[in-house]
């Protein structure tokens, strides 16, 4: 562009940069030259901006379509780049007069070639002799306060040919300068979305009259999706989203894709589109189906990973039938649907694809009915509904242009074209709030302007532009000008200001400047402008200012309010404190408005329970005349002991799976099938089921076959030692059950192996990282489960009449003394032990039969490597 708008063709920017040493600029007038001849063969002319132009220029001499202009007026002449100008002047020498107007000190985009420098001198600006320059004295848009600030602004940049209108006066007083510093960047934006709630629902200023501006473009959505969530409604100065990014387009697409074959069905695609609107699961959902087939396939003898059976189960629905759970069910219904489009493909449009999955979707009901209703989640809905309909639109475009074109062309080009030809449109500018950059407000003002994310670095950004074709340098050469002697940095500083006061120039009754200040940010030197007696507000958490908000903060109070007993009162007949009663009277008032939320019927936790019965009636008798007992796991005990509801989840709802519980139960496998103590051997048998793990990132998984590696190398060293001891292997994974009182103890014991001296020990492997102490072992519940059940004649493996030699742990996650694992023992119970162990293990049935649950609230909770993932948020920023 620079290179058209200063005349030269692809050799003359070849020959310049070679002589004046500039290589970029040489190969540039190289490439140029060979993407012209490219253009040139097509029969079309294409033309960019510049070109145009350029061509623009030459035709307004002589061009009778000029013939009946009498005058042309230009807004904002500063922002006009070096083409625009030669058109104007072009004209101007037909003898039309020409008024500009324009402010040097709020160009947005003079490192595009603006010619700014041309406002001073307006022959130089329209090219005619005689031009005169008029400076206003009055600003009539801003107050004395924004003015005084705005001029505080512009008087730190240079004067680009003229600084007399700087000089210029407000026509009237007030205003008003407001600071906003968060915590963090959500603490700001929260604290910028509840002002402008403020000024709409206080003041009166309607949402069209407020504006939000960033320095860049890539902060738009952040700011955007913020002020969303704090009920502000935005708009975008964006020419349109692509309808790929928007999440229920996007989702169709995909599934419309995998159905034809347009896409293949991997895990990764499989994950997405039962995340997504289609499938109706949560990564919790996700998981407990991967868990679930996967425990299917161990049962059945196979060996698959979850990825390869998720991807199974999407492609034959079939594969879901035997898995009785709500996300299996979900997911069958979208295996149904992709079987469904793939019957269809070869005899439909894209479009009826999309209409028959839209269709059993059942999403517009849902969508429909949440659209009718108000808040973020109506405004949510809406925005699918309008990626839906603008998806079917481009469909029927695409089908009646091309109807015998392939459905896969379609998937494809709107999936993966760099650039879309479909786009949402922008919303309306009645009733929402602009986000934009600094250029996107040319031409505007607002009551009120917040410019947001003024951070050290982010703004001013003193990054060199152009570092490596240097365009700006490029003009200067061709004008003439000596490019050592100009100061670079104190260029783009002053583009970064001029960017500023555009910003804060448009204000005409509030504005606010917004940072975050933490250890890690710090607030951009432009805030040091402000007056010292600015009013600063704190991001910190208020009273919400909006009815949700306000809602959860009244629900909160009135739920945590101090009971206390009532004056006069029986003891039994509490009442709620003053400020949790306050809170109730407002909610009351907000219930009888039908404000979403106030009412108690729409909260969680006061419906009636399901069930007050036990888990386990331990007064029952079964038919056999045996009575009711409780299947306690040795390895439950200790967590159960720990904390009862943690258990109580787990049981239920499902415990959760890792990598380390997985590579866990590899290691264990393949101690089981050991048949020799070859480290290479046992590795061979860890690398054959790799592939059941899940794992995300390639730099993780390199971290955990290290991990697993030398897990198997401590393995192989145990077993090692343990040949050479002398020792037998008597049995592994050696199952037992016993009656004891009320609990029948069920579990499964890793080793059973006699030692050289004939006794027998009972072995437990752990590859966790945790490291028990000495009185921890002692009391192991596991290990004292298993001796309890060898001494009771239960273990098969263990011969009748031999003597037991105590039970231990194998670690092989850290080694001592040389070792590459441990061993700490439990030694053999005396009678003591024994009982006090059987009250343990009768206490914890019974607690397991309860049907209250406590939480134990302790240091295991914020230790989740120690205890496992806690089910219960025990954080009180989160929790209280």
């Amino acid at each position: 562009m620079r290179m058209t708008e200063l005349g030269l063709d692809p050799v003359a920017l070849e020959r310049l940069g070679d002589r004046e040493g500039r290589p970029a600029w040489s190969a540039a007038g190289r490439f140029l030259g060979r993407y012209q001849l490219v253009l040139d063969q097509y029969r079309a002319e294409y033309l960019d901006s510049a070109e145009l132009l350029a061509s623009a220029a030459l035709l307004a001499p002589t061009s009778p379509r000029l013939d009946r202009l009498r005058l042309l007026l230009i807004d904002d002449v500063q922002d006009l780049p070096r083409g625009a100008l030669d058109v104007v002047r072009a004209i101007a020498r037909r003898g039309v007069p020409v008024v500009a107007a324009g402010d040097p000190d709020v160009a947005g985009s003079g490192f595009r070639g603006g010619g700014l420098e041309l406002i001073g001198r307006p022959e130089g600006l329209i090219g005619a002799a005689g031009a005169r320059l008029l400076r206003l004295e009055r600003s009539h848009r801003q107050p004395a306060a924004l003015r005084a600030f705005t001029a505080a602004v512009t008087e730190r940049i240079g004067t680009a040919g003229a600084v007399g209108h700087r000089a210029a006066s407000a026509t009237r007083p007030g205003g008003a300068v407001l600071r906003i510093e968060g915590e963090s960047r959500a603490r700001e934006l929260a604290a910028v979305a509840r002002r402008l709630r403020e000024a709409h629902l206080l003041e009166g200023v309607a949402w069209e009259d407020m504006a939000v501006v960033v320095r860049s473009g890539s902060l738009v959505p952040l700011v955007e999706r913020a002020l969303r969530l704090g009920e502000v409604p935005v708009r975008t100065s964006a020419a349109g989203t692509p309808v790929r990014e928007a999440p229920a387009a996007r989702h169709l697409l995909l599934a419309v894709a995998a159905a034809v074959g347009a896409r293949e069905l991997d895990a990764a695609l499989a994950e997405e589109l039962l995340l997504g609107p289609l499938g109706g699961l949560d990564r919790i959902a996700v998981r407990r189906l991967r868990l679930a087939l996967r425990t299917e396939e161990l049962a059945g003898g196979g060996t698959r990973g979850s990825d390869e059976l998720l991807v199974e189960a999407l492609a034959e629905p079939e594969r879901l039938a035997t898995v009785d759970s709500s996300q299996a069910r979900r997911a069958a219904k979208l295996a149904h649907s992709l079987a469904q489009l793939r019957e269809r493909a070869e005899r439909s449009s894209v479009e009826e694809l999309l209409w028959a999955l839209w269709e059993r979707s059942g999403l517009a009901e849902i969508w429909g009915t949440q659209a009718a209703g108000s808040g973020t989640t109506a405004v949510e809905a809406n925005r699918h509904l309008d990626a839906v309909v603008a998806l079917f639109e481009a469909a029927r475009r695409y089908a009646e242009r091309s109807p015998d074109a392939d459905v896969g062309y379609f998937l494809d080009e709107m999936l993966n074209a760099d650039v879309p030809e479909d786009t949402l449109a922008p919303q309306a500018d009645e009733q929402t709030v602009l986000v934009t950059t600094p250029p996107g407000t040319v031409g505007r003002a607002f009551a009120v302007v917040a410019v947001a994310g003024l951070q050290e670095g982010v703004w001013p950004n003193r990054r060199l532009r152009g570092a490596i074709f240097a365009p700006q340098e490029l003009a200067e050469v061709v004008d003439g000008v000596d490019s050592g002697t100009v100061d670079r940095r104190r260029e783009v500083l002053g583009d970064e200001l001029r960017m500023f006061a555009l910003a804060v120039s448009r204000a005409s009754a509030l504005l606010v400047l917004s940072c975050t200040a933490n250890d890690e940010e710090e607030p951009s030197p432009f805030l040091r402008l402000l007056p010292p007696d600015t009013a600063v507000q704190a991001g910190a958490a208020e009273r919400p200012f909006t009815l949700r908000g306000l809602v959860g903060r009244l629900r909160r109070e009135a739920a945590g309010g101090v009971l206390e007993s009532a004056p006069g009162a029986p003891s039994s007949e509490p009442v709620l404190s003053a400020r949790a009663g306050g809170a109730a009277r407002a909610l009351a008032r907000l219930a009888a408005e039908d404000v979403v939320g106030a009412h108690p019927d729409d909260w969680y936790g006061l419906a009636e329970p399901s069930t007050v019965h036990p888990l386990v009636d331990l007064d029952a008798v079964h038919d056999d005349g045996e009575p009711a007992r409780v299947a306690v796991s040795p390895s439950a005990i200790d967590t159960f002991e720990t904390c009862p509801l943690h258990w109580f989840l787990d049981r239920v709802g499902g415990g959760s799976s890792n990598v380390s519980s997985g590579l866990g139960t590899i290691i264990h496998d393949v101690m089981e099938r050991a048949e020799t103590h070859d480290v290479e051997r046992l590795w061979a048998g860890v690398d054959e089921r790799w592939p059941e793990l899940v794992i995300e990132a390639g730099w993780q998984e390199q971290a955990e076959r290290r991990k697993a590696r030398s897990l198997t190398e401590a393995l192989a060293e145990y077993l090692q030692d343990f040949e050479r001891r002398g020792g037998e292997l008597l049995g592994a994974e050696s199952g037992f059950e016993i009656a004891d009182g009320r609990a029948r103890l069920r579990g499964t014991i890793d080793r059973v192996e006699r030692d050289p001296d004939g006794s027998v020990v009972i072995v437990d492997l752990k590859t966790g990282r945790a490291v028990p102490s000495a009185a921890k072992v002692a009391e192991h519940p596991q290990l004292a489960a298993y001796q309890l059940a060898v001494e009771a004649g239960a273990v098969p493996a263990v011969p009748a009449g031999a003597q037991l030699g105590g039970a231990k742990l194998v670690i092989v996650s850290s080694g001592v003394r040389g070792r590459r694992y441990r061993e700490p023992v439990q030694e053999r119970f005396d009678e003591e032990r024994r009982e006090a162990f059987r009250r343990r293990v009768q206490a914890a049935a019974e607690g397991m039969a309860g049907r209250v649950f406590l939480a134990r609230i302790d240091e295991h909770c914020l230790a989740p490597h120690a205890f496992g993932d806690c089910k219960v948020h025990v954080i009180g920023e989160v929790s209280g």
